[in-house]
């Protein structure tokens, strides 16, 4: 891509923040208004009439009972660690309080307490 004083450069996406556009290129400004005509980001807490096609979609498409959307990152993570120790609480059967997760060190995947907590 080429800028104003048409320089050649790469774009290249990156922050702390799942909503970075960049520098407002307009094929970037235009996709994100379609969406917005469509859904902006939305909670799983809330009803809307997007939810249930694509839960259908993504189920049948992978061949899975169930899914959980969420968006990228640290979410992930954390629900992770709370499917492990779920997993190892009820399948694994250990005690109450005892399951303990290892991360490794020098390590950086977000800025929640779990996150946060874990990262060196």
């Amino acid at each position: 891509m080429a800028c104003c004083r048409h320089y050649k450069m790469h774009l290249l996406l990156a922050a702390y923040s799942a909503v970075n556009q960049g520098h407002c290129h307009p094929k970037i400004i235009d996709a994100l208004t379609e969406q917005a005509h469509k859904m902006t980001l939305t909670s799983r807490a809330f009803h809307n009439d997007c939810l249930g096609h694509y839960v259908e979609f993504m189920t049948s498409y992978f061949g899975y009972d169930r899914i959980l959307p969420m968006n990228t990152g640290v979410e992930g993570g954390e629900t992770a660690i709370k499917l492990a120790r779920k997993w190892a609480y009820e399948v694994k059967g250990v005690p109450d309080n005892q399951a303990r997760v290892i991360f490794a060190g020098n390590n950086f995947w977000g800025r929640t307490l779990a996150a946060i907590s874990s990262s060196s």
